[in-house]
């Protein structure tokens, strides 16, 4: 049976669908009778949700060969 620790330590593992079935079964128990552990799922959720529309967009690409060069002209005027 599934304790409130358990489904702390495999949530990630179960939204990923990452967790074997009997397991699976367990934590869906668990949920069943426990409304701290679905708050914390459903909270879990809604920030996979948000940092998914917040992610930033880079604006910018980095020109690596530009960069490389600056380095190396750094590291031989240091030489």
């Amino acid at each position: 049976m599934f304790e409130c620790k358990d489904v702390a330590e495999e949530a990630s593992n179960y939204l990923d669908g990452d967790l074997p079935l009997a397991k699976r079964l367990g934590l869906l128990l668990h949920l069943v009778y426990c409304s701290c552990c679905r708050r914390y799922m459903q909270q879990i959720r809604q920030t996979i949700s948000t940092v998914a529309i917040l992610r930033p967009q880079e604006q910018h690409q980095t020109d690596t060969q530009a960069l490389a060069e600056k380095l190396r002209t750094i590291s031989k005027t240091e030489s």
